[in-house]
This record gives C-alpha cells, sequence and structure tokens, in this order.
C-alpha cells in the first residue's frame, strides 16, 4: 500500500492503473493521468497491458473508489512477481487530502 502524501510525491514517476469500470471512471472522480482498465478486463489480460503500457517495469500504483478492487489488482500483480501497489483508502482518500 502507498499512502496518498508518498503516491504525491511519486505519481510522476510510476503508472497509474485505475481498475474502475469505463463508467465509473468517467462520471467519478479520476486521476487525468491514470490509465484506465477494468479490474476483470486488467486481470485477464495483465501481461499485453503491460507491456503495453509500463515496457520499463515501473512501479505500478493501483487506484479505484475506496481500494477494494485496486488492493486485489496489486495482490495478484505481487504475486506475479511485479511490482505494484494500491493507493491507501483510494481515489476519494487522495482527493481529500490533495483538493
Amino acid at each position: 500500500m502507498i499512502s496518498p502524501e508518498d503516491y504525491n510525491r511519486v505519481k510522476d514517476k510510476v503508472i497509474t492503473i485505475d481498475v474502475r469500470t469505463k463508467n465509473e471512471f468517467e462520471m467519478l472522480p479520476h486521476f487525468d493521468w491514470a490509465i484506465n482498465i477494468e479490474f476483470s478486463e486488467f486481470i485477464s489480460n495483465y501481461e499485453h497491458y503491460l507491456r503495453l503500457y509500463n515496457p520499463d517495469n515501473k512501479l505500478i500504483v493501483t487506484v479505484c473508489n475506496a481500494g477494494n478492487r485496486s488492493g486485489q489488482t496489486s495482490q495478484f500483480l505481487k504475486e506475479k512477481g511485479i511490482d505494484a501497489l494500491t493507493l491507501q483508502g483510494g481515489i476519494y482518500n487522495y482527493k481529500r487530502k490533495f483538493k
């Protein structure tokens, strides 16, 4: 897990993947710099997306509303040997701290 404060310091140096649905991403607060790939789609095709968006093997930070799906995603990636963290408390927590 990465705190909102730590994420704010490194957000330009990591790959941010928002695992919410396209509708959630469009309708709810989100990060303009995040790559939106729905949770189930990302899990099913993670190797493709990593080749496409993370060829340099940067740290991946997964995000969602509150941290549930993104936590599952970062755990999945860790089990595959990939450096990944989830944003603590999700986007809502981040937006409360950094408006």
